[in-house]
């Protein structure tokens, strides 16, 4: 038995209490044992020094792609403070081989939750990540890679753009609430899968556009990803132009309240350049492992060929007066929903998006979300809590509570008055392991 005891915090534990000053932390293996004031100091146990110190949960990113950033990744998550992450898109052979890894110990890392591969319809609409996908053309492939999934021991299921309403639900029925589901959206809408059961949507910027852009500017029903050239920017400018006064998006928001549908909303991923480009300049960027780093000058590579061939619309950025207001639509549509009870869970898409920085880049979500309105206190539920509740965890993480496993951040600063204080982390504790940030940052191959 191993004890660690942690003197003289200020903790904000997560729930609705406030912060409690100058409390003692007995963390015993792996779990919480005792929170109180002038805890005895007894011999064998290990003393962290946290006065003047803010002690919170550990933080949650809820859209990872680990084998798009490659294994360094794990070492960007844990030192920036990232406790725990939902692998949203990897094949299963690799990803829950490495989640056991890390929950034995041999490996350093976040918990991974795995919700392995993509599930596409037929015709796909990837494009060079097949690796992570699979595809089901009819109901019988729907069900068969529904229930080997969940047979194999993922902890949720991930649908993807290329599947029609009437497959979506199939999948969805199948699941039968045995994990969770979320989806990235495009041939079947969001207000479509949302009555036929799914837990979750990812992406703000495109699993939601069908139903809070202009009628006249959304896409043919098997249109959409994969099939209009540009399609990024081509979702900015119709952001740009959406009503979000319109009674149809007020209808939407009181159907994701209504449903209780979580939105992992990805916001940074349009600052990275398909909106606006301040996620490049993001300090952490020099902490990008070096395979995200390759796939980066591939893309140059390829963006130049296809300049050269005639073909530059594949590739043409939106324009930046376009791209700010898009990016303030976005954050204006996750206030109301806020403010009108919805569940949202901050997330980033690292690793399908090499230019986001495993860890960095959700301390970037944060502060968009402070941006958007949102108080300080939310947006650490949100990070926290509320992502444990949705990944179906709350009963283990998300809380610095007694019985929970010890997955703490010790901050040098308050991120209830300073939502950017979440980046001065001296200390982070996964399941009771104390770890020093900037040691596990250096094992980064960059």
């Amino acid at each position: 038995m191993s004890q660690i005891l942690v003197k003289g915090g200020n903790i904000w534990d997560g729930t609705k209490n406030p912060l409690q000053h100058n409390i003692d932390l007995l963390i015993t293996d792996t779990k919480i044992t005792t929170i109180g004031k002038n805890l005895e100091v007894k011999e064998n146990i290990q003393v962290i020094n946290a006065v003047g110190k803010t002690i919170i949960p550990g933080l949650i990113d809820m859209h990872v792609h680990v084998q798009l950033c490659g294994e360094d990744s794990l070492y960007g998550f844990l030192g920036t403070g990232i406790t725990s992450i939902r692998d949203l898109g990897s094949n299963i052979e690799e990803s829950l081989p490495l989640r056991e890894s890390i929950s034995s110990g041999s490996k350093i890392g976040p918990r991974m939750f795995v919700y392995g591969p993509l599930l596409d319809g037929d015709p796909s609409v990837l494009s060079g990540t097949l690796p992570i996908a699979r595809i089901s053309k009819n109901e019988d492939e729907g069900i068969e890679a529904i229930n080997e999934l969940i047979n194999a021991g993922v902890d949720g299921i991930k649908l993807y753009a290329g599947l029609r309403p009437s497959l979506m639900e199939t999948m969805i029925r199948t699941v039968d609430q045995r994990v969770p589901t979320t989806g990235h959206l495009g041939r079947t809408t969001a207000s479509e899968a949302i009555q036929a059961g799914i837990d979750g949507l990812e992406h703000l910027h495109a699993s939601i556009y069908q139903d809070i852009a202009l009628p006249e500017d959304r896409h043919a029903p098997d249109g959409g990803n994969g099939t209009i050239p540009n399609y990024w920017t081509w979702l900015c400018e119709g952001w740009a132009r959406a009503n979000l006064d319109a009674d149809y998006v007020t209808n939407f928001i009181k159907l994701l309240v209504t449903k209780k549908t979580a939105l992992s909303p990805t916001t940074v991923l349009i600052t990275g350049g398909w909106a606006t480009d301040e996620a490049l300049s993001e300090p952490g960027q020099k902490y990008r492992p070096r395979s995200m780093s390759q796939r980066i000058e591939q893309q140059k590579s390829a963006r130049e060929k296809a300049q050269k061939a005639g073909n530059p619309a594949a590739f043409t950025p939106v324009d930046l007066e376009v791209g700010l207001t898009a990016r303030a639509k976005q954050l204006d549509f996750l206030k109301r929903l806020h403010e009108a009870g919805g569940i949202i869970v901050p997330s980033t898409d690292v690793g399908a998006a090499p230019n986001q920085v495993p860890g960095f880049s959700l301390h970037r979500e944060l502060e968009l979300l402070s941006e958007a309105g949102f108080n300080n206190s939310d947006i650490l539920h949100a990070a926290t809590q509320k992502a444990a509740q949705v990944l179906g965890y709350a009963e283990d993480i998300g809380t610095v509570e007694v019985g929970k496993e010890a997955d703490i951040l010790i901050i040098n600063g308050n991120p209830l008055d300073s939502i950017q204080d979440t980046r001065k982390i001296i200390s982070v504790l996964k399941a009771g392991t104390p770890y020093d940030p900037q040691n596990i940052l250096d094992q980064i191959i960059i």
